[in-house]
Formats: structure tokens, sequence, C-alpha cells
């Protein structure tokens, strides 16, 4: 597993990284035979506007959440 991913399963990790000190790219990687690799699907925020704040907050809500199920 790639330090900083999370694997998803045993042939899909999603990865995050920095781009240009403005943006994160959380990306799905593929371990396979044929291919190792990043795909086409991802999600990208700008750190400087409302949107990034708001995901944060929005994984805030489902991690307490998530605390009171488990």
């Amino acid at each position: 597993m790639r330090n900083g991913a999370i694997e998803v399963f045993d042939t899909k990790e999603l990865v995050p990284s920095l781009v240009d000190n403005d943006r994160v790219d959380i990306r799905v990687w593929l371990k396979g035979d044929d291919y190792e690799g990043p795909t086409r699907k991802r999600v990208r925020f700008y750190l400087f506007d409302r949107v990034w704040k708001e995901f944060k907050k929005l994984m805030s809500k489902v991690d307490r959440e998530y605390q009171e199920i488990t």
C-alpha cells in the first residue's frame, strides 16, 4: 500500500495528494496484474474556497455519527 493511501479493496486504494499547494486530489488507484496506477475517478477540492471547508464539516458529521454506532 502507498504511503498515506487507504485500501478500499484488494485491488483499489484511495490516494490523496496535494496539487500546486492549493488543491487536494483524492484519486482511485488500481492494483492489478495488467495495470497499476490512477484511474480517472477522482474528487478535487480547492483549499481556499468554501467547498473544502464544507467537506471537512461533512466528514466531521460522518465521523460523529460513526462514533455513535460503534
